[in-house]
């Protein structure tokens, strides 16, 4: 026993060492279920990429997000709740609303700490007022879009261009996924190697509108309407391996810390979550808990896993530590620094998660307010669930715990106390514009319109686009 003391000692001391600073290489998928990939048991379509990040890495079984994109992005690049983020609710297609800020990304830090630091993909925190845009929040490159559901060829979203690259529209053919990808390998490609560098590459895959190149369509035809979806998956898989060739090309692997995740749950009628109670928008277990893995040769542990309670706001800190950046310098973080936990199999360091003023989980115990709601997440009666006996919450323990309860609901009220209020939601002059971003469609509007009819784009999912169109004239009105 005295010597198992000792080297766990050992082993929590190198902990405390400071690793060399890695470059940092964030995947995330969009509106991906818990069971598609291979790595929490799918044999539907293989993940060989996804999963090789898990194997030859750490699984995270506990690893959670919000029920719905723009709040996991700004939890990922804050470390702050998104009810504090201004970014509990997504921006609408025709609002000029983004994260709040005064907020400091993830971004931010390791630029000031003197990281190149690049975005490829999906955006969502804000997609017209120059200030909320990536390379206003501490990116110096940015290739993608600002807002969702952009149709994946023509890169348009109800008629207007959302694809760019460092402040201005790009017209250009080609399958988003593939398109990211490249972007990425190229980045990787010419980077000299002098600094570190920090890639977050959130793609659109696998959110509607499911679309995929007819080779990938034609392998998952017999699965009817859900083929599309998995075919874009298949195409993500894909992406992740060539940047990850790009990767071992540059001869970097061994220096580059790699995460994958997913912003929430599956959505209703297109995937499971494996076993785990509800969907996207819901605050039940399927619509938080999310596949999750991270890599880093030599220093993460190879084929390794932790069930310790962890939350995407503990990135901020966790990727701070590891790259010399500073945390002190913006609003209080709510994320914990998480890397004795990953790479260790040290303990969670948190043993509180606020998933919104409606729900918390303190250790074991989740509780669920009565009356909660959220888009699709109907009124709710109150719940109390030990998610630890029971992480597919089908005993309701709130009547025979009353005193934990009540200990829950102060918890709450006391973090309302800091809850701060989105920025007014105000409409984008003249909706719809050609093309997202103002100060673009300022200057590059008009040719973008000609360009646009020129190629003669066409969006490809025109049952998408009908279904985009309503919701986006029901997010119009409540603005």
């Amino acid at each position: 026993m005295a010597g198992l003391g000792a080297f766990t000692l050992r082993r929590y001391a190198g902990a405390a060492e400071k690793p060399p600073r890695p470059n940092i290489l964030v995947f995330l998928s969009d509106d991906m279920g818990w069971d598609q990939v291979g790595f929490n048991g799918s044999q539907e379509v293989p993940t060989p990429n996804i999963d090789g990040i898990a194997r030859e890495g750490l699984k995270m079984t506990q690893f959670y997000v919000q029920p719905v994109c723009s709040p996991s992005r700004s939890c990922l690049m804050t470390g702050r709740y998104a009810w504090k983020t201004g970014m509990e609710r997504r921006p609408a297609a025709a609002s000029r609303q983004g994260m709040l800020r005064d907020e400091r990304t993830v971004a931010e830090a390791l630029r000031d700490a003197g990281y190149a630091t690049w975005m490829v993909g999906k955006w969502h925190l804000g997609e017209w007022q120059a200030a909320h845009l990536p390379r206003a929040r501490g990116f110096q490159h940015h290739y993608g879009f600002y807002g969702a559901l952009i149709d994946s060829f023509t890169h348009t979203r109800e008629g207007v261009l959302d694809w760019h690259r460092n402040g201005e529209p790009v017209i250009e053919k080609g399958y988003s996924t593939f398109l990211l990808a490249d972007e990425a390998c190229r980045l990787i490609a010419r980077h000299d190697g002098k600094r570190p560098f920090l890639l977050y590459l959130p793609f659109n895959a696998v959110h509607g509108p499911n679309q995929a190149p007819e080779e990938y369509l034609k392998k998952y035809a017999h699965l009817g309407r859900r083929g599309p979806q998995r075919a874009q998956l298949h195409c993500m898989d894909i992406a992740i391996g060539q940047v990850m060739k790009a990767i071992q090309d540059q001869g970097i692997d061994r220096e580059t810390l790699v995460l994958f995740a997913n912003d929430n749950g599956g959505p209703e009628r297109m995937t499971t979550n494996g076993p785990y109670r509800g969907f996207k928008s819901w605050y039940h277990e399927g619509g938080i808990r999310v596949p999750a893995a991270m890599r880093w040769p030599g220093k993460i542990p190879a084929g390794s896993a932790t069930d310790e309670m962890l939350h995407v706001v503990d990135l901020f800190p966790t990727f701070c530590r590891l790259a010399g950046g500073k945390t002190d310098k913006g609003l209080p973080l709510d994320g914990k620094d998480a890397w004795e936990t990953i790479a260790l199999h040290g303990p969670s360091p948190r043993n509180e998660i606020v998933h919104s003023l409606e729900v918390i989980r303190n250790g074991d115990w989740k509780l669920i307010e009565k009356g909660a709601s959220y888009y699709q997440w109907e009124e709710q009666p109150l719940q109390l669930y030990n998610i630890r006996e029971d992480p597919y919450e089908k005993q309701n323990r709130a009547a025979e715990h009353s005193e934990i309860v009540e200990k829950l609901r102060g918890r709450l009220a006391y973090h309302r106390r800091f809850a701060r209020d989105e920025e007014t939601p105000e409409r984008i002059p003249n909706f719809p514009p050609a093309v997202y971003g103002a100060e673009e469609n300022q200057k590059y509007g008009q040719s973008v319109r000609e360009k646009a009819s020129a190629l003669g784009l066409k969006e490809q999912d025109e049952k998408a686009i009908r279904k985009n169109r309503r919701r986006a004239t029901q997010n119009i009105d409540e603005l």
